[in-house]
């Protein structure tokens, strides 16, 4: 026989009481929290696949946020872009249109005006910001404007090569910014060009223009001759109160030897080589880069069609001869102009013959070329283009001197043609300003359009970029929804399956309290 006490009994009913209940708080919270899993204990296996699953949900989020912030700084970079390829094609537009032949120098002033409002329009995009502040086109200095003027006035690059790289799947990083150097900078320019830029240790505030080629083959050829060196214009003390320029090679050492020297006046045109350009307010021992290259920013092909626009006179070429001692042919005497052989002359011809050998020149009028008889001097005019006087033929390799004679002709660009008894310098050049504009306005057509493919292919490196993130964002869409259909198997309540198990819970738990409440009424005492 088995003796239960009372206290065994009581201590029994109350004990599967509390277990009914504490079954029936679990599923109630099961169905509260709509999770089967509220802690670990409550399934130690499904727990820890769960914190797994919610890992890779957390990771999954994050990739998401990255790919969203790739997506709106790739697409605010293509909206800056594409209203850059609009405010080029405008410039391109007036670059045409001042072309003009019918223009006069006030409506080439308008379209320098409108020019330069077109100028600070691309630098405002080149500053262009995102969300966060940041210049997107800086590099890694998003801090620092990417485009500012330097004291003389010019656009220069301030942010550094760096691209910002941001990754939005494990292993997969997409750039999500372009520096500004390599989109509007480093742009192949139509000819050998120049940069010029006061040095950082000037103390004098001066100036430099931007400056133009006048003769790109002479330019061209002067680079050449000095291995593609940078030029430096320095200042020295005249003795006199003023101050007098010297223009040297940078990378020759000193004593360098001098290109070209002169007197000093602030403001005015120095020509060297092929290329012009001013110095303002330029004091003692200061210094000046004109530095050689290939390459071209945007800012820089259309601050030197404003500076053409505003500077470059569209007068002919001239070439003088003096009637009483620059023209003394020997019979047989032929000269050149522009690689069009005149003569033979004669002995005793005098400039009005060679007037007449330039006015019935059929090739010549065709090519605006013209002679005219003045106080006794013959003046040689060139409308649309530079002259080329030759006592050389030069159709042949080497040139041969076709002048025995005297023959003088002054006026050229850098050195007049001078030949005493068929020696000394046979060829000279005459410069046209129309030549140099139209020059300038043909390089300029190149120079945009080789910056607008600069940005239509960054453009197009951009859309792959999108593309993608597109892609990968769909990818991750699908992940995020993979992983928590797996969660929400191993995680979420099945409400019909709980409000069924709390129901019955809920009845078992009445049946133990009714019927403990019958057991602990019986006593022995009845019995008795």
């Amino acid at each position: 026989m088995i003796r239960i006490s009372s206290q065994q009994i009581f201590s029994g009913g109350i004990s599967r009481m509390q277990t009914a209940n504490s079954n029936l708080q679990q599923t109630q919270e099961q169905i509260s929290t709509g999770k089967r899993v509220n802690r670990p204990s409550d399934d130690p296996v499904a727990a820890a696949r769960i914190l797994k699953l919610d890992q890779e949900v957390a990771r999954i989020e994050q990739f998401q946020r990255n790919a969203g912030l790739a997506e709106n700084r790739l697409n605010q970079e293509e909206a800056a872009l594409a209203s850059v390829v609009d405010v080029v094609q405008r410039v391109r537009e007036l670059t045409v249109q001042a072309g003009n032949a019918t223009l006069s120098k006030n409506d080439r002033i308008s379209i320098a005006a409108e020019l330069r409002q077109r100028l600070d329009q691309l630098a405002t995009l080149g500053n262009t910001r995102d969300a966060s502040g940041e210049y997107i086109f800086s590099g890694f200095q998003g801090e620092k404007p990417a485009f500012g003027q330097n004291i003389s006035g010019h656009y220069v690059y301030q942010g550094d090569e760096g691209q910002l790289q941001l990754e939005i799947d494990e292993g997969v990083s997409v750039a999500i910014s372009d520096h500004g150097k390599g989109i509007f900078v480093d742009i192949p320019s139509a000819h050998t060009t120049f940069f010029a830029e006061a040095s950082p240790n000037n103390l004098s505030g001066a100036q430099i223009s931007t400056g133009m080629v006048l003769d790109q083959q002479v330019y061209d050829d002067f680079v050449s001759s000095i291995n593609g060196d940078d030029l430096i214009v320095r200042f020295q003390d005249d003795g006199a109160g003023g101050l007098n320029y010297e223009v040297v090679t940078k990378s020759d050492p000193e004593p360098k030897p001098v290109i070209a020297a002169g007197a000093y006046t602030s403001g005015g045109s120095i020509v060297v080589e092929g290329i012009q350009f001013e110095i303002t307010g330029a004091q003692l021992n200061d210094e000046f880069n004109i530095k050689t290259t290939n390459k071209q920013s945007l800012f820089t092909s259309v601050e030197k069609l404003i500076y053409g626009l505003e500077n470059q006179p569209k007068t002919p070429a001239t070439a003088t001869i003096d009637g009483a001692t620059g023209f003394i042919p020997n019979t047989g005497d032929l000269l050149y102009i522009n690689g069009i052989e005149l003569g033979p002359f004669t002995a005793g011809d005098t400039i009005a013959d060679l007037q007449s050998a330039i006015n019935t020149n059929f090739e010549l009028e065709e090519l605006g070329i013209t002679a005219a008889i003045d106080s006794g001097q013959l003046t040689i005019t060139s409308i649309g283009q530079d002259l080329r006087v030759s006592a050389d033929d030069e159709s042949v390799d080497p040139p041969v001197t076709t002048w025995t004679g005297d023959l003088t002709v002054s006026g050229a660009k850098f050195q007049d043609l001078s030949v005493t008894g068929g020696v000394g310098v046979t060829t000279a050049n005459f410069g046209s300003g129309q030549q140099a504009f139209d020059d300038l306005i043909a390089d300029s057509l190149i120079n945009l359009d080789n910056a607008q493919d600069s940005v239509l292919l960054t453009q197009t490196e951009i859309g792959g970029r999108l593309n993608a993130v597109e892609s990968t964002t769909v990818f991750l869409e699908d992940s995020s929804i993979y992983t928590k259909d797996i969660r929400s198997q191993l995680q979420d309540v099945d409400y019909a399956e709980a409000i069924s198990t709390l129901s019955f819970q809920s009845f078992v738990l009445e049946a133990a309290q009714a019927s403990f409440a019958q057991v602990s009424r019986l006593s022995l005492f009845d019995r008795l």
